[in-house]
């Protein structure tokens, strides 16, 4: 696998990370900003809260995580966040983030742009999908 590749793989696992914590989200902004704080404290469980249960990402996203955790600390910046559309259990939310590493191997600091897809989890919104529409590369 190719570093940019490998840096694309990690930034789509990153927003499709679930787990037993019972924190809910009213709002599709704030399991956003909820996901982006977890990552920046490494906190698996919290993390994994911030991911819908049926996402089809679930196991490869649980194992990325976990590995991200064990070889770099990132910084993850939301520079950007918009509703674009919203219903009752489905949300689109256009993004924009800053991926830095601060320690660990090799990697390429981000800029991405993307739509994040959030399902409602009983009343909790919750990141079913996330797709990038473009990486530009801050080294």
């Amino acid at each position: 696998m190719n570093k940019n590749t490998k840096t694309i793989l990690i930034i789509l696992l990153t927003f499709t990370a679930l787990s037993c914590s019972k924190e809910s989200y009213y709002t599709p902004e704030s399991v956003i900003e909820a996901n982006a704080k977890y990552m920046n404290e490494e906190n698996f469980d919290g993390v994994m809260n911030t991911i819908h249960k049926e996402s089809p990402d679930y196991p490869a996203t649980e194992a990325m995580i976990k590995k991200i955790f064990e070889v770099y600390d990132l910084s993850y910046k939301t520079v950007s966040m918009r509703v674009i559309e919203e219903t009752d259990t489905e949300a689109k939310v256009q993004f924009e983030q800053i991926t830095t590493k601060l320690a660990g191997p090799e990697f390429r600091n981000n800029e991405i742009s993307g739509i994040h897809t959030l399902k409602k989890d009983g009343d909790s919104w919750k990141i079913y999908s996330t797709q990038v529409n473009d990486v530009k590369y801050v080294d």
